[in-house]
């Protein structure tokens, strides 16, 4: 058997991804540089692609055409081949909560250090950001059809909106994407160990908006019901830093800054 016979054999069986040492192991007469020709004529010939250096996805021919297959395919698979800690993140957890009206950009996933590089093709591309430490009690493992995948909670995904805005647009943008997702947040069922998964004034911007611009009052509440008891101590914020404060109102209620309008996408 060949190393494109090989190749072909693997999604039939239910297999997606490989390494270039699973073909050593499969292959150990054949020299290095044998192997290294064969897989590299597969990934021209499309059949399969390479998201990580060694690591491998087989292209169903469904697929053949966009010479790459859905991330949710082998994301999982290839975060365990690193050794890494992960989940789906921002717009593209999000999305899978059922807040679709922005599209990501990108497949978006959050890592703890060090990040990895964003990997993009013409047909696919993963955006990766950075947590000191992912807070794995408040990520949901899902189901999906070649295994499971790790993706934020709704309310984690919440926060991480606002504490990566710039990763998906804008406040603007992230207060958006949070109408939808407003639909499954539930802030009353969380202890206060949730507090510790980002700074208070993360808490303190989400708060504002879901009250103020979304016109969640009973949402805004149950995040400020937790914050409170989980004595998290508050101080005056931007609502967004970087920009001017002059002459900007303060909440009193969110101790935020109001130094941007933000108006809802349609």
């Amino acid at each position: 058997m060949s190393v494109s016979d090989w190749i072909e054999r693997q999604a039939p069986s239910g297999r997606y991804t490989f390494s270039k040492e699973d073909v050593r192991k499969e292959f150990p007469d054949m020299t290095q540089h044998a192997i290294d020709m064969a897989v590299q004529r597969a990934v021209i010939k499309g059949r399969i692609f390479s998201p990580y250096r060694s690591f491998y996805v087989v292209v169903p021919e469904e697929y053949r055409l966009w010479k790459a297959v859905p991330q949710e395919v082998y994301l999982d698979r290839m975060m365990q081949y690193l050794g890494r800690t992960y989940y789906v993140a921002l717009l593209s957890a999000a999305e899978r909560h059922g807040a679709a009206h922005q599209a990501p950009m990108g497949f978006q996933v959050m890592v703890e250090p060090p990040v990895l590089r964003d990997k993009e093709r013409d047909c696919y591309a993963i955006r990766y950001a950075e947590r000191r430490q992912i807070p794995m009690d408040y990520v949901e493992r899902k189901e999906v059809p070649t295994g499971w995948m790790n993706v934020s909670g709704p309310e984690l995904t919440a926060i991480d909106l606002i504490a990566y805005h710039d990763h998906v647009g804008g406040l603007t943008r992230a207060a958006t994407v949070l109408e939808e997702l407003a639909l499954k947040l539930d802030f009353s069922s969380l202890d206060t160990s949730f507090l510790q998964v980002a700074p208070a004034p993360v808490f303190q911007r989400l708060g504002y908006l879901l009250d103020h611009v979304l016109e969640e009052e009973s949402l805004a509440d149950d995040l400020l019901s937790l914050m409170k008891s989980g004595g998290l101590k508050t101080k005056a914020v931007p609502l967004r830093l970087g920009a001017s404060a002059e002459g900007a109102q303060v909440d009193k209620k969110w101790k935020v800054v109001v130094n941007q309008e933000i108006e809802i996408d349609e």
